[in-house]
């Protein structure tokens, strides 16, 4: 049974099978992130906590009534079919409890609001609406939207002895496909349940380091000629 962390899927898994391979597989625990600044993990920090309690709509209009409940929440889920040797764990940035009694799931991005960039988010919204509504423990949850929210900072001001960057919150929906995500889950087995991929060192940075720090081989002492 193989834990599947949904942020590893836009990242990890589209970036280098090989590290995911090690990692999904518990024989590296973590990598150390990559290319994030601290100033943007401040920025994150500092946005998660000022939408708690807000109404979605006073985010952006294009979204339903419902209110931000729940940040960074911690989930597992049940295994997923068809194969049902993999579970998904880890954590969610937002759900909010709708008026209808849905709820949604969101990720707030600080981001160039790309299309093609936000769809890639697909597995990973999928897999928090599979745990919250198939979960090893407690009530299940029904998912009815998922999508992202990307804030990209447009203009900058000084008023006073403060600095002010503004930015138009863009929301850009992913579309409920189970089956699409089925058979996702599927290819990552197929994956895990063979062979090790090969290193990448020309376009994953931690298989270069490896490979860079790995210790020379022993000089063979007899030479057969």
């Amino acid at each position: 049974m193989y834990k599947l962390s949904p942020s590893d899927f836009k990242y990890l898994y589209e970036d280098c099978k090989h590290c995911y391979w090690q990692k999904a597989k518990g024989i590296i625990k973590e990598l150390p992130s990559i290319g994030m600044p601290g100033v943007f993990m401040k920025m994150n920090s500092l946005l998660q906590h000022a939408i708690m309690g807000m109404d979605l709509r006073d985010i952006n209009s294009q979204l339903p009534a419902g209110k931000i409940q729940v940040k960074e929440g911690f989930l597992k889920s049940k295994p997923i079919p068809p194969g049902n040797d993999c579970f998904i764990g880890g954590r969610f940035d937002v759900a909010s409890r709708l008026d209808d009694g849905t709820y949604s799931v969101i990720d707030f991005k600080i981001t160039d609001p790309k299309e093609d960039k936000i769809q890639k988010f697909f597995a990973q919204l999928h897999a928090y609406k599979f745990a919250l509504e198939h979960p090893a423990f407690g009530e299940p949850k029904k998912v009815s939207k998922m999508g992202v929210i990307a804030i990209n900072p447009e203009e900058i001001s000084f008023p006073g002895d403060t600095v002010v960057f503004t930015a138009k919150p863009q929301w850009f929906e992913i579309e409920e496909d189970m089956d699409r995500f089925y058979a996702f889950i599927s290819e990552v087995s197929r994956l895990l349940h063979g062979p090790v991929p090969p290193e990448n060192p020309d376009t994953c940075k931690w298989c270069y380091y490896r490979i860079c720090t790995r210790k020379p081989q022993d000089i063979q002492d007899e030479i057969p000629f």
